[in-house]
């Protein structure tokens, strides 16, 4: 009887001990799952943009690294000037904010621009600007308007 109750003893204790290994890996595996979710929603920002109606195309080409974003933006008028350039900024909070160095008409002009994403479109935002260092910025950004903005859908 003696070596029923250290033999069950035995087991309870392997038992335990065994518990915190499980609940460490159930940790590591949710924080690998958080990182994952994290990236996988960055990466779903990533890709081809376009607008076209009566004529009219924009076309927003958006590469990720991180929350840094950069990629190519082109904004084609119909029977008006087009212009072409890259941009450089950031996402925060599905709010891309980036500075949009183009060329019209033989300049070359530097402005904010914003979209909002969700992964399957960006809306243009609009908003209040000012000139400051030679480039127009949102003077609040904070108050950008994406109510009323073009609607690019991605490809």
């Amino acid at each position: 009887m003696k070596t029923f109750a250290y033999f069950f003893g035995a087991i309870l204790i392997c038992a335990a001990c065994g518990q915190p290994a499980k609940q460490a890996q159930s940790n590591a595996d949710t924080v690998s799952s958080t990182a994952t979710e994290v990236a996988a929603t960055e990466n779903d920002y990533a890709g081809s943009y376009s607008y076209e109606q009566a004529g009219d195309t924009v076309a927003l080409h958006l590469t990720m690294q991180g929350n840094k974003a950069m990629g190519h933006l082109t904004y084609a008028w119909k029977e008006k000037d087009h212009n072409s350039g890259s941009f450089e900024g950031e996402v925060k909070d599905g709010i891309l904010l980036a500075d949009y160095t183009f060329s019209s008409e033989g300049l070359t002009s530097v402005r904010e621009v914003a979209f909002k994403l969700d992964g399957k479109v960006a809306t243009e935002g609009y908003g209040d600007i000012e000139e400051k260092a030679g480039k127009f910025v949102f003077k609040d950004e904070n108050a950008i308007d994406f109510s009323k903005g073009m609607v690019l859908e991605k490809q």
